[in-house]
Parts: structure tokens; sequence; C-alpha cells
């Protein structure tokens, strides 16, 4: 493989393990759960599955910022900007899935304490980090949009455009506006990776 097929085909491996678990494990203990009670029953009776859920998460960013740095070595060889994005948004994502990982299922017995630091990981990595990826993937694929068919480009803008609509609607917590972007940005994201291993 050469040397942006590999990572795209790294990352998109890891952020469809992530996107399933986020579909069928995660999904019990986030916020469009709509029972309080369940959610924190679920991530107290079920820690090792939600702990293995975001670990798939923590490993998909890692794995984005390899891609990232591939492709932009292969696009955008002068310009480093986009990756710095992706590198600082590392920090608030890290830090959102710990409070996750090691933090709420501590105190889901304590539920407004735990709707503080959800409220806190949402903001982290849905907002802060989301927004970073976002912007990344946006400058990216924008800038390597004549190197692709344009459904390859189409689906990374849609990428950045469908991750900024998330940090919105993380913003303005709006669980419905989360929900429906995530929709479709996580399978805008597994199209694109596929798209430029295919494509390379």
């Amino acid at each position: 493989m050469n040397r942006l097929r590999r990572p795209a085909v790294i990352a998109f491996c890891a952020h469809l393990v992530a996107g399933v678990s986020m579909a069928f494990v995660l999904r019990r203990g986030l916020a469009t759960t709509p029972d309080l009670h369940e959610r924190l029953m679920f991530i107290t009776n079920h820690r090792g599955l939600w702990t293995l859920g975001w670990l798939a998460w923590t490993v998909a960013a890692i794995t984005i910022l390899y891609f990232y740095v591939a492709f932009a070595e292969v696009h955008q060889p002068s310009s480093h900007f986009a990756v710095f994005l992706t590198v600082a948004a590392l920090g608030p994502d890290l830090a959102a899935q710990s409070i996750e990982i090691g933090v709420l299922p501590q105190v889901a017995i304590h539920s407004d304490v735990f709707l503080m630091l959800d409220r806190l990981a949402v903001m982290l990595s849905g907002f802060a980090a989301n927004g970073l990826y976002s912007a990344t993937a946006f400058i990216l694929a924008w800038g390597a949009r004549g190197a692709y068919p344009r459904w390859v480009s189409v689906a990374g803008i849609a990428v950045g455009v469908f991750g900024i609509a998330l940090s919105v609607a993380a913003l303005l917590d709006s669980i419905a506006g989360m929900f429906w972007t995530n929709v479709f940005l996580v399978p805008a994201i597994l199209l694109w990776l596929l798209g430029v291993a295919i494509k390379k």
C-alpha cells in the first residue's frame, strides 16, 4: 500500500468499529436515551462495554490524525495548518473520553454531577475537538478536490460540513441535532476514507 492508502484503510477500520460501537453500545448511555435512569443504569452495569466503546473512539481519533498527516503530506506538503488543528483537537477529545471512561461511571449514582460532567465531555469532544477535526477535513478535502473523483471530494467536504453542524448542535445542547448530524457524519467519514483508499 502506498503512503496514503494505508492510513486511509486504518482510519476507515477504526471509524467503522467506533461507528458501530456508537450505534449499538454507547447510544444506550448517551443523551439520545431519554430516560436518565436507564442511561445511568447502563453505564453502571455495563462499564466494560462503555469503556470499550469510548476506547474505540480514542483509537479513531489517533488514526484520523495519522490519515490527516499522510493526506497533507501527499496533497499539501507545504501547509501544516490543517494538521495542527487536528493535533489541537486531540487534547480536548482525549480529555472528554477520559471523563466518559473514568469519571462518569463513578458518578452515575449522582445524577446532577453526572449531567454536569456529561455536558463538559460533550463540549470538549462534540464541540471543541469535533470542530477542529471538521475544519481539518474541510481544508484538506477542498485543497485536494482536483486529485479525486467528485464523489470522494464531496464526501470529504461533507465531513467538514456535517462535523461543523455537529459542533453547533453540541454547543446548543440539541440532542436531536447531535443525533442527526452523526447519522450523516459517520457515513461521510467512512465514504471519504474508503474513496481515498480506493483511488490512491
